[in-house]
């Protein structure tokens, strides 16, 4: 949201961020109107915000409105697809992980949280230790019950760490890994789900110049190139999602 106060908390770097390109040049066009800098950064959007307004509003050629019109209920179905994923995350990081090559968050908070456990196990596939209930020690004849270890909710997670920059802070007192982790957590899940969400911004983009510069219907065949995880997401979006695609038997 445009209108909303940034953020300042040290842990969230909301002030960097991929611009898009000709907002760089609408800013220096008008360099010389006399504007704050937070300003500057408010009338800029950032390259995925540009790339969804693009392809909602692609109605330039009148022989396609109904192709424009279709990808841009698609792109709005994305939004509110990815804005779930994001939700169901957020609730339960470590239970809502892609269980075939997920696992990195909930390894990096038992590396933070509980070390003594992350130095006696076999952390060397972050899958299993997502999945597996208990783990055999190195070092003793006994097992870690890693299952019963959870990680906070973003939400929780976010008062923590608001906690501590409003008391510890301001203290010159230093974070603990745990406020680190929580905040990396809480960043790599909005992160991992936009580069889902540009994918499918992106595909839909190509889908509506190719219907616009081409007279006769012509297949296009669109290759991604992704982690297995990344592609999942893409797939299942088009496959299972209300976007009302259906997979192709090729028989």
């Amino acid at each position: 949201d445009d209108g909303e106060n940034y953020i300042t908390n040290p842990f969230f770097p909301l002030f960097f961020y991929l611009c898009a390109a000709d907002d760089k040049e609408n800013n220096e066009e008008k360099s010389n109107t006399i504007i704050t800098k937070q300003q500057q950064q408010q009338q800029q959007q950032t390259w995925s915000s540009r790339l969804f307004t693009k392809v909602t509003t692609n109605n330039n050629d009148d022989n396609n409105n109904d192709n424009n019109e279709k990808i841009s209920q698609i792109a709005q179905m994305a939004k509110e697809w990815i804005l779930q994923k994001i939700r169901m995350n957020s609730l339960d990081p470590k239970n809502s992980d892609d269980t075939q090559s997920g696992g990195e968050w909930f390894e990096a908070y038992l590396y933070a949280e509980h070390r003594d456990i992350y130095d006696d196990i076999d952390v060397s596939d972050a899958t299993v230790l997502l999945t597996k209930k208990k783990m055999k020690s190195l070092t003793e004849d006994t097992k870690h019950n890693i299952g019963k270890i959870q990680i906070p909710s973003c939400s929780d997670a976010f008062q923590e760490i608001n906690q501590y920059y409003n008391d510890g802070l301001k203290n010159n007192i230093a974070p603990t890994q745990r406020i680190e982790v929580l905040s990396e957590i809480i960043i790599d899940i909005c992160m991992s789900r936009l580069i889902d969400f540009v994918t499918i911004l992106k595909i839909l983009e190509i889908i509506s110049m190719h219907n616009n510069n081409v007279k006769k219907k012509k297949k296009l065949m669109i290759v991604c190139y992704m982690g297995a995880a990344h592609t999942r997401a893409v797939s299942e979006f088009f496959t299972t999602s209300p976007s009302s695609f259906k997979k192709k038997n090729n028989t």
